[in-house]
């Protein structure tokens, strides 16, 4: 007899210790980010900042749980991630220690705990709620892929490496030189 696999929701995970996200009732832990990891967040976030500021749009780093679905009852939500970065032009979806609805973009960055899970699952679950743009950073072979809505769904637009310009689809006059986003090739994954 196969055991059923425990049902979790955002009131079981919320106090629990370390950082954590749900995705379909299944809670994950997200560990500690590698230098790289957190080099390439930190240059992006620098990039992205001072671009959407001049917008009135919002760039939150991790951690800050995000509901997707802005319909489901908080305490009974059923998936809540943490994207590395979001970009979130509808402020009024921003709560004290949550925001409820799809940001506008999402940047994950890769490490070897997440990369089938950010490819997959989030993938999907970004695309389904309406995340306009979604760029996934692989620092480990220095490529960032773009994928932006198009009739409802995503569509791989372009993948960037580390002497290009990034340009957004969604905003086509962001542009992110990726020459300083990379970290010395020493670094560790």
């Amino acid at each position: 007899m196969q055991k059923e696999k425990p049902f979790y929701t955002y009131s079981d995970i919320e106090n629990w210790e370390g950082n954590w996200e749900l995705i379909d009732g299944v809670p994950y832990l997200l560990a500690s980010p590698s230098f790289a990891h957190q080099y390439v967040v930190g240059q992006l976030h620098l990039a992205l900042a001072s671009y959407f500021q001049a917008r009135g749009c919002h760039v939150i780093l991790s951690p800050f749980d995000i509901q997707l679905d802005p319909e489901e009852p908080e305490r009974t939500a059923k998936t809540v991630v943490q994207p590395d970065l979001s970009v979130v032009c509808r402020t009024e979806q921003i709560r004290s220690r949550r925001m409820k609805g799809a940001p506008d973009l999402i940047v994950e960055v890769l490490s070897p705990s997440t990369a089938l899970r950010d490819r997959n699952q989030k993938y999907h679950l970004y695309e389904k709620h309406g995340v306009r743009e979604y760029w996934i950073v692989d620092p480990s072979n220095w490529t960032v892929e773009v994928f932006s809505r198009q009739d409802g769904r995503f569509q791989q637009r372009a993948v960037f490496g580390p002497s290009d310009e990034l340009v957004s689809f969604w905003q086509p006059d962001l542009t992110v030189s990726l020459a300083s986003v990379f970290p010395p090739e020493e670094s560790e994954v």
